[in-house]
């Protein structure tokens, strides 16, 4: 089942939004670096797109619109004080590895 359509690559590539960034199997990561600056979390991509749909921006001046920082939240401070971290993804999508065999 398919939740909406990926965009089209074309070239030059220009990654600048969140379905051109799963199309190219990409993961945005976020740090807040007001608590934990070396501890990252993982965006949920997918969930960004349905809410605000599939051409909204990838770039920071948009993202930290709807992304903040829980923990600097409940204690009062600035929850928007964040880094992202575009990177493609290094590692195989399903849990089946496949081996050579070796004799």
């Amino acid at each position: 089942m398919t939740w909406f359509k990926l965009p089209e690559i074309t070239y030059p590539l220009h990654v600048d939004t969140i379905g051109k960034v799963l199309a190219l199997d990409g993961e945005i990561d976020v740090y807040c670096n007001t608590c934990a600056p070396w501890r990252g979390h993982r965006l949920n991509l997918v969930a960004i797109a349905k809410r605000h749909g599939i051409d909204y921006s990838s770039m920071h001046w948009d993202l930290i619109k709807v992304v903040y920082c829980p923990e600097c939240r409940t204690a009062g401070r600035s929850d928007k004080n964040l880094s992202f971290q575009h990177r493609t993804n290094h590692l195989p999508r399903c849990d089946v590895v496949t081996r050579k065999q070796t004799n």
